[in-house]
């Protein structure tokens, strides 16, 4: 059973993956070819203008992931085939499931691509100043924590285009404006009910001893911890609402 239900998982998985390679192969290509052309036109200093092309595909990569949350779903409704996989044996867990896996595959790859390809054009071209960098271990995992906070609140972000598109579905008229108001909605709660990471640091016997940049990384992985129990609670809702409430 367990083997039928991942052969199942990646049935879901591959036939959405085909959705992202035209956004994947985009990313790619914008990559070569704005950041190598800023490479090749400039010399020396100037060459630190490749931050500006690699910001740019930064916020495209972040950007389509989110697009794509709402394109997955609404696909399956506009071609009628929602009520088709919602007959077949297979969970909400699964079935929306398989589509946050490609929507953390897409960010995961477009935003890796960008800054290997922007990484290595600022390398070749800072050797020593990267060198200086790479050696404080401090700069590398603030960089690290960072990313890992990205994905978490990417995650948080997927889920909530979900738990705003099933919601939707509950009613026959306005269901897009319904969809964008918990959408919104659901963004301005998390922001009251998170907590002041600042005070639980400081009330921690952990951090009185800690260093100002450990406190800045553990501020980080703090924020990451609260957006993923976040993303974990409106996916529960969405799968919940997808099962109970939806109606073939």
């Amino acid at each position: 059973m367990a083997v039928s239900k991942f052969k199942m998982f990646r049935t879901l998985f591959s036939k959405d993956l085909r959705e992202i390679r035209i956004e994947l192969l985009v990313i790619a290509l914008a990559a070569i070819f704005l950041i190598g052309w800023t490479y090749f036109k400039t010399e020396d200093a100037g060459r630190a203008i490749i931050l500006a092309p690699t910001t740019f595909l930064l916020g495209l990569a972040v950007l389509l992931p989110v697009i794509t949350s709402f394109r997955l779903l609404g696909r399956e409704w506009n071609n009628n085939t929602i009520y088709m996989m919602m007959s077949l044996p297979v969970s909400g867990t699964m079935m929306l499931g398989s589509k946050l896996a490609v929507l953390f595959t897409e960010y995961l790859a477009g935003t890796l691509i960008v800054l290997l390809v922007g990484g290595a054009a600022l390398i070749s071209s800072f050797p020593d100043m990267w060198k200086e960098i790479a050696s404080q271990s401090y700069l590398i995992q603030l960089v690290a924590a960072t990313y890992g906070v990205s994905i978490t609140g990417m995650l948080f972000i997927f889920c909530t285009s979900f738990m705003s598109q099933v919601s939707g579905k509950l009613f026959n008229k306005a269901s897009g404006l319904i969809s964008f108001i918990v959408f919104l909605g659901i963004f301005i709660l998390a922001a009251k009910l998170m907590p002041d990471t600042r005070m639980v640091l400081n009330d921690s016997p952990l951090m009185i001893s800690a260093s100002v940049e450990w406190q800045q990384i553990k501020t980080l992985l703090l924020h990451g911890l609260y957006n993923l129990l976040s993303a974990v609670l409106v996916f529960t809702g969405a799968v919940l609402i997808w099962e109970r409430r939806i109606e073939l």
